[in-house]
């Protein structure tokens, strides 16, 4: 699956880990990671870091104490001997916001966006869509057979470092970062975790939230108010957000600092038709990362793109949530006035798709927790509800009167390598398990006939199973409509369409 396996670490000798300049949690879990890794296979390691002065954040002191991390200051132009492995964690040889120290090879383990090819390392992995760099580390242990029961300290560094990172898991996105929260739950040291929480904010912090709040943009009219903050813990960002979105006139905020080579920024929303998740992917596409979930979001933003773009960070953040209140229609399935004579018929191709009935999963009525890249679902499992597995690994659940009228089981399979295999969980007991393994294989029979047309525009549908929340759609996604139910309105996939559906002629 990944570039590099923590094994291939073992056969260098004199290895030093180092995390970025002025370090936060998520570097320094994940480096004591990697260091108890080497470790526990007998190997020596050392851990540093550098930049204008040496760790002074009482988090992050009291992190370094309590967990037991030897971690050390390696002040700019000291002499040190040369590693014969230099392992770059949380951070990209080369970069400003590491200093350069020469050694024999170079190994990096990030999470953000690769450099550009011109500061090439020699070998390592990179996973830019993970909110931490701990969840990255956590990972390569797990597959190295690490024992993290074992080794309290090192399940609660980890599980710091994606919580700062994700801003108290609020900014969590993609599912392996979900999985490893869920993994190191129940070994975590939780009396240290909650001291650690408790101690982040400096009176310092304070007057930057204060001062952050008190300069603002802020538009009426769509509800929505801009806060820049000076350069602080990602943290007091979403201190700020939580704060500001108390307001009365306020019901989507955005709060931005300017960091090393970007912008961090959080992102709140109580509107129904704007999910923070949703709006912090759209201001931060082509030119970072984001995500998060429906109230509570967060990103990071290159700042060589906007650079390319020729405007400011602060330019960009105003004029970019202008333009996206503007950008996006709204389609309510119990209320539209879409015409099917506008729009193309297309029946459903018999293309291979994974189901398993959910009672066959877990006893019937276990409430049970579906995860996907697409997000957290939660339903009952019942004889009555099959979990369909589509061809990009997307699940959604099915009536088994709806199932029987529109699919045969078949002898064909999927063979489709998804991003994230798609699993299920047993909230009672906390088993999990891989739906993969579990899926027999059906085909659609007769046309199952929809209306469809290609949109233009960004649009966000509202449909009859979830009238609470929205599909969002880019222009060449397809919109459809149930030709037997005119109020069965949402939206397909572009990628998704062409594969399973054509068009009746």
């Amino acid at each position: 699956m990944y570039s590099l396996k923590l094994s291939q670490l073992l056969k260098y000798d004199n290895i030093v880990i180092q995390c970025h300049d002025h370090p936060d949690g998520d570097a320094i879990s994940s480096a004591f990671g990697v260091y108890s890794y080497l470790k526990s296979m007998g190997k020596a390691s050392r851990i540093i870091y550098s930049g204008f002065e040496s760790i002074k954040k009482p988090n992050i002191v009291n992190m370094l104490d309590w967990l037991n991390i030897p971690i050390e200051y390696v002040k700019p132009g000291e002499k040190m001997k040369k590693p014969g492995l230099l392992i770059c964690v949380d951070c990209q040889y080369g970069q400003g916001n590491v200093t350069k120290i020469a050694a024999e090879a170079v190994a990096v383990i990030d999470h953000h966006l690769q450099v550009a090819e011109d500061e090439k390392f020699y070998f390592g992995v990179i996973q830019s869509h993970l909110g931490s760099c701990a969840t990255l580390v956590w990972d390569l242990m797990r597959i190295e057979n690490f024992d993290f029961a074992a080794n309290k300290n090192v399940a609660t560094a980890l599980y710091y470092g994606l919580l700062t990172d994700t801003n108290d898991f609020s900014e969590i996105n993609h599912p392996l970062d979900k999985d490893m929260r869920d993994a190191l739950d129940d070994i975590i040291d939780k009396p240290t975790l909650k001291k650690l929480r408790l101690c982040n904010l400096t009176l310092e912090e304070l007057e930057i939230a204060g001062v952050a709040m008190l300069r603002n943009v802020n538009c009426s009219s769509n509800r929505y108010a801009l806060f820049q903050a000076e350069f602080c813990d990602p943290n007091i960002l979403g201190f700020i957000s939580d704060t500001a979105l108390q307001v009365d006139t306020v019901e989507l905020c955005v709060v931005y600092n300017l960091r090393e080579g970007g912008a961090k920024l959080s992102v709140r929303s109580c509107s129904r038709e704007v999910m923070a998740s949703e709006f912090a992917e759209y201001i931060t596409k082509d030119v970072g990362s984001g995500g998060g979930h429906r109230d509570k979001a967060g990103g990071w933003i290159q700042k060589a793109e906007i650079d390319a773009l020729g405007m400011s960070i602060k330019k960009y953040m105003e004029s970019k949530t202008a333009e996206y209140f503007k950008s996006y229609d709204v389609i309510d399935s119990a209320n539209h006035t879409l015409d099917p004579a506008e729009m193309t018929k297309y029946k459903k191709l018999p293309v291979p798709k994974g189901f398993v009935v959910s009672s066959d999963v877990f006893p019937e009525n276990t409430p049970i927790m579906i995860r996907t890249l697409e997000g957290d679902s939660n339903i009952r499992s019942s004889p009555d509800i099959f979990l369909m597995v589509g061809t990009e690994g997307e699940v959604y659940p099915i009536y088994s009167k709806k199932f029987r009228s529109y699919y045969t089981v078949c002898n064909e399979s999927v063979s489709d390598e998804y991003e994230y295999e798609p699993t299920i969980k047993n909230e009672l007991t906390g088993e999990t398990k891989q739906l993969k393994p579990l899926l027999r294989f059906c085909i659609s029979v007769g046309e199952a006939p929809i209306f469809a047309k290609p949109l233009t525009r960004n649009t966000k549908v509202f449909t009859e199973w979830n009238p609470n929340g929205y599909m969002y759609g880019e222009p060449g996604d397809y919109l459809a409509i149930k030709c037997e139910d005119i109020n069965d309105v949402y939206i397909i996939d572009e990628e998704i369409f062409y594969k399973t559906y054509e068009q009746i002629s």
